[in-house]
């Protein structure tokens, strides 16, 4: 029996420091794997911020103007979301309206606008914007929406011009693809981060204020008087306007042109998704 249990004993050892080891070598990979996303991982993806901006947006493929209003760049989301709750998702094309990009996130870039639809130039991690940190329970992928942008044959080149109907010229490629859209188009956001208004207090208030309506009344009411362009412009909280022309030979100006004339009104709206 002494026996027996002289040599049970090593045996249980054996097992117990097996175990360890399996342990070891596991937390060491699971380490291994969060060091490599979050240091793959963009800062704006790592730990978002709240962020309820947009930018208009065309992209023609070999001369054919792709329509972010179709069913297959649409995603759901509350109508009427005021507060400054942050999104799951950073990036949205919704209510079947070409052009308007809704970012959601801060520090987003125009290259992280095009992986999240299928194009990546960034590079990075593959099938993921990256990964979330900004919490415990938010250690967690942030999936592209899919690979919905047209396939490019290796001769493509983008072509990237910002402005508006008046004025507009040609940007610089990584300019759009690696900088955050507010430095891209030198303006703003109106939400900012120190803010502790909601997203309808941020866009909204001085609207209602020059309209001298009551306080906390909507200014999409159909009792304010029409909009100028410029208070369109501060209730979208409108960063700016972008053309992106993907093909082998540089545009016209005709081309360019023609393509800031049809640029898709502003609503007198301030909240949404």
């Amino acid at each position: 029996m002494l026996l027996y249990k002289s040599m049970k004993q090593p045996r249980v050892n054996r097992i117990f420091k097996l175990l360890l080891l399996i342990i070891g070598v596991v937390s060491l990979l699971l380490l291994a794997f969060v060091g490599y996303v979050f240091f793959k991982s963009p800062a704006a993806i790592r730990f978002p911020q709240f962020e309820h901006a947009h930018f208009r947006m065309q992209l023609l493929v070999n001369g054919k103007a792709e329509n972010f209003g179709h069913e297959a760049y649409q995603a759901s989301y509350k109508p009427q979301q005021c507060s400054d709750e942050l999104t799951k998702e950073p990036i949205h094309f919704h209510d079947k309206k070409d052009q308007f990009v809704h970012l959601h996130w801060k520090k987003l870039t125009g290259g992280m606008v095009l992986k999240y639809y299928g194009w990546n130039k960034i590079g990075g991690l593959e099938e993921v914007l990256g990964y979330r940190f900004d919490g415990v329970w938010h250690f967690q992928p942030v999936p592209i929406y899919g690979s919905v942008l047209p396939a490019l044959s290796k001769d493509t080149t983008l072509y990237v011009y910002s402005g508006d109907e008046t004025h507009f010229k040609r940007r610089d490629l990584n300019d759009f693809l690696l900088q955050d859209v507010e430095t891209f188009f030198n303006k703003a956001s109106n939400v900012q981060p120190e803010e502790s208004i909601s997203w309808f207090d941020a866009l909204s208030s001085k609207v209602i204020a020059h309209d001298d309506e009551a306080p906390g009344l909507k200014a999409e009411t159909t009792k304010n008087p029409e909009k100028s362009p410029e208070e369109l412009t501060r209730i979208n909280n409108l960063l700016g306007n972008v053309v992106l022309f993907a093909q082998k030979d540089e545009p016209t100006q005709e081309e360019i042109k023609a393509r800031f004339a049809k640029l898709v009104p502003l609503s007198d709206s301030t909240c949404g998704g």
